[in-house]
Parts: structure tokens; sequence; C-alpha cells
């Protein structure tokens, strides 16, 4: 055999299978192909996005797992689970704001909100937290975290010092006026994204996720001014001269956004698959003369601005290991190969997406048929 290990180390298949099935599965696939003497490693990650908790959870399996009711997307409650231990709480934003969910997907993304997100970030500061990880990926938001700006009873004024208290008012906001009340926070905030994209411009929170989210062109537009206005504001109150957030701040709709702003450089922004990357072990564990396998729902253009697959390339890369990608569906070759990617495999061999009743099996035929081919 021409490989020393093999390590598995897939993302979530959207829809379809969680990290930890899609790794069993591909583990099926190689001992079909290779038998049972080859050695192998399961790594099911995340990157900040969906499936982040429970991966997180499987690392580190010590953590207590607890549970909040707080308002959805849609403003109804909904029980949600987060992990903790007596200093630090960890949140997955998916988990309340994820566009999977019907009750997230009922209003117009004009009316959707993310002030679930700040109310549990407020309950674990009463509770004297000292460390808060947000996973901020996959939600059903673009409010730049309007809602978190008033949960934290901070206002907005127009030029008249109306209070402006919905997206679709919020290109007319002139003023921030903080709570009598607020102090600057003191616990760490420390944000993993699913994304490296910024907040405005072509590749930014309105114009690139807000269509995929429900948008309208005209809601597009209004988004692009509001968040501008919302970041220039955030910017003045935070007195930094210009709004030149870090890296990711377009994940989630903008939500990491006010927290940025609100504590004076005690959050931060990062990114998540490099998080999961080197909570595995798997940044340094692996080595020259290992074939890896990576995956995902779908591999496109979008993987290469930070997805979880793109990391786990980049290593094996930097570190002269093999890597072989098998996703559930792959479009965008063209920009794959520019970016010099490994052979990159479609479980799905007519275009059509497997279904969670078949994924596992079809994921681990198509590990099978791709490894048979190799000497």
């Amino acid at each position: 055999m021409r490989y020393n290990r093999i390590l598995i180390a897939p993302d979530k298949f959207k829809g379809t299978l969680s990290a930890t099935r899609a790794a069993r599965a591909m583990h099926s696939g190689v001992r079909n192909a290779w038998g049972e003497k080859i050695q192998m490693v399961e790594l099911p990650l995340a990157d900040g996005g969906e499936g982040s908790l429970v991966a997180l959870h499987t690392l580190r399996p010590k953590l207590n797992l607890r549970a909040d009711i707080l308002p959805n997307a849609g403003g109804l409650n909904r029980s949600v689970c987060y992990l903790t231990n007596n200093t630090d709480a960890y949140f997955e934003s998916a988990r309340l704001l994820s566009l999977n969910f019907q009750g997230n997907r009922r209003l117009p993304l004009l009316d959707r909100t993310s002030c679930g997100l700040g109310r549990w970030v407020r309950g674990m500061l009463d509770s004297q937290k000292r460390e808060l990880i947000l996973f901020l990926g996959g939600t059903a938001v673009c409010d730049g975290g309007l809602g978190i700006l008033h949960e934290f009873g901070f206002q907005l004024l127009d030029s008249k010092s109306n209070l402006v208290q919905s997206l679709r008012y919020l290109p007319n906001a002139r003023r921030l006026i903080p709570p009598a009340t607020f102090k600057s926070i003191e616990a760490d905030i420390k944000m993993f994204t699913d994304v490296t994209n910024p907040l405005l411009g072509p590749t930014g929170a309105p114009k690139l996720f807000g269509p995929q989210k429900g948008a309208t062109p005209s809601d597009i537009v209004l988004l692009e001014d509001g968040l501008e206005n919302l970041s220039r504001l955030w910017a003045e109150f935070a007195v930094q001269n210009d709004t030149n957030w870090p890296a990711g701040v377009g994940a989630g709709g903008g939500i990491a956004l006010p927290f940025l702003g609100m504590t004076k450089k005690k959050a931060t922004l990062s990114s998540g698959s490099s998080f999961f990357l080197e909570e595995s072990g798997l940044a340094s564990m692996i080595r020259p003369g290992d074939l890896v396998l990576t995956g995902e729902g779908k591999t496109d253009a979008g993987t290469l601005t930070g997805k979880l697959v793109d990391g786990v390339v980049h290593l094996c890369r930097k570190v002269g290991a093999d890597c072989l990608v098998v996703s559930g569906a792959v479009a965008d070759r063209d920009k794959l190969e520019a970016a010099n990617y490994p052979k990159t495999i479609a479980v799905s061999t007519n275009g059509i997406v497997p279904s969670r009743k078949t994924a596992a099996s079809e994921l681990s035929r198509a590990i099978t048929r791709t490894l048979s081919l190799v000497k």
C-alpha cells in the first residue's frame, strides 16, 4: 500500500449527513477498497457553521451540555443546546437561527432578527462567564446584529431623533445611543466563522448571501445601505477611524458587528476551519505519506472562501500529504482547478444529491470506487 495511514476529516454533508456519519461512511468505503490492515483515524470536523457544536463536543466530551429557551430568527421561542464549563460557554448560532428551520423562514428576510443570540450572550455575561465562544455561520438573518444591538439596550435614532427599530429603516439611522447603564464587556468573546467574506460589497452579506436567504433585489439595496450605515456607527462608537473590520465579518449576516463594536477589542473574529484543524490535532498529526479524505455537501467556489475542506486542502499541500475530496456534489470545477485543487469526486453520478436515507451508503460506495483505482 502506498499510504502509511488514512486520516478521515470531513465536514457535515449539509441536509444529509453529520460529519460523524460522513466519517464513518468514508471509513467503510476505505475498508471495502483496501481491506482491514490500513490504519485509519476518524476526525469529523466543522468550520464555524452548522455542526460546530457537535464536532466540538466530540473533541471535548467533558464539556457540559445545557439548554435555554431563546427567540429564533422569526421571534418564536425555541429550545437551544449549548456547551459550558465553570468559566466558558460555547454557542452555535445555526442551532437557533438556521435557514433550515421553518420558523426562521416564515418571515421575510427584513423581518428576521438576531436578538436571540444577544439574549444568550447577555445571560452568559450575567452568570459571570469569562470566555464566550460563538460559531457564527449558517444563519437565516442578515441584520448586521441589529437584534443583538436592541437586546443590549442600544438605540438607533434618525435625523429627527425618532427610534429606528426595523431593518427597513436602517438607512435612516444617524446616531447610536448606548443604554445609560452600559459598561464595556469584560469577558473575552471569541467568534469563529465559516467564511472570510466582508460585510459589504460584491462578496458581502447582502449581495452574496442575501439571495440565498430570500432577499429580493430591492432588499439587497436596502440592506447594503443599512449595514453600511450601521458599520459606520459602530466604528464611531468603538472610536476607530475606519470600518476595516476583520475578515469574516459578513458571516451569519453580519452578526459579529455589535460584539466587535461593544467590546473595545475584547472580541476577536477568526476562521472556524483553523480552530477545528488545531482543536482536532489534525494540523499537527498529518505527515507526508498520509492520505487525507475530506468532503462536504457541495464543493464549489464557495468552498474557497474559508470552508473546512479548503483548510484541509491547504494543510495537506503545506505538509506534503495527499488529499482526496469526496463531496455530495461538485460545481465550479474551473475555479477549483484554478486554485490547484486535488482530485475532487462527486458522490452523485447523475447530478442528483443523495437523499438522507441513502447518503451514507452512496458516500461509502463512491470512496470504494475511487480508491479501487489507486494502486
